[in-house]
This record gives structure tokens, C-alpha cells and sequence, in this order.
């Protein structure tokens, strides 16, 4: 006999706030810099249906370098920048345990009303 629990809809549904044409055209309508648009279509490129890049992936700093042809600061300065202003979350580092597996990111929708950050300010534009 099968003991697999079945999965809900709920379950099966993406997550809320993810679909790849609004979350690209938020981020082409934002105030990121340009390192930070770029370094969000290459995560796009490569993400699930979901928005979701599993730990481990080429949200690697050294593989943005390569995607993205930019320097390993700015792809750190890319992330961060997209994390603070919502377009990914990501684990806490405080929390992750896997220490030396880069943590999974998953694309989301930003929350409305939200003020932008200020952009990369050691880049010339």
C-alpha cells in the first residue's frame, strides 16, 4: 500500500507573487543599477518555472562574474542590491548551515510602496 501523503493545490502552486514577464518588467521599470539588471535577467535566465535557483547554483559569485561579465564585487553588490530591494530572498546567512554551498534564491515580486534603495555608488554609470 501507498503511504505517500497526496500533495494539495496549494502545494503544487508556485509561489505567490512569481511570474517571470511582471518580475522582469518591475525590474526593468527599477531604480537597480545596471550591474544589478543584468546580474537579475542572467538569474531569470536560469531559474525554474517557480523563480527558484537551487543551492549551489549560478547565483555563485564566480559564475555571475562569467554570465554576467562583471567584476566578483559587483556581483556581490548585484545581489545584495536585489535582495534588499525585494526582487530575491534568500535563507539568512546567520541560519544556513551549508557554509560552503552558496544559498538558493528565489525570485520574487517586490512588496508595493516600497522606497528604493540607492544604487551602486563606487561604479561609474
Amino acid at each position: 500500500m501507498d503511504t505517500r501523503a497526496i500533495p494539495t493545490p496549494a502545494a503544487l502552486a508556485p509561489p505567490e507573487g512569481y511570474d517571470r514577464g511582471r518580475w522582469e518588467t518591475a525590474v526593468l521599470g527599477s531604480g537597480l543599477h545596471r550591474n544589478s539588471r543584468v546580474v537579475a535577467f542572467v538569474l531569470a535566465h536560469y531559474a525554474d518555472a517557480d523563480g527558484r535557483l537551487p543551492a549551489g547554483g549560478i547565483q555563485h559569485t564566480g559564475r555571475l562574474v562569467h554570465l554576467a561579465k562583471i567584476t566578483p564585487k559587483q556581483a556581490r553588490l548585484s545581489i545584495t542590491q536585489l535582495e534588499t530591494q525585494g526582487f530575491i530572498s534568500r535563507p539568512d546567512m546567520a541560519t544556513w548551515e551549508a557554509k560552503d554551498v552558496v544559498r538558493p534564491v528565489a525570485l520574487v515580486m517586490p512588496a508595493r510602496g516600497r522606497r528604493p534603495v540607492e544604487s551602486h555608488t563606487d561604479e561609474p554609470s
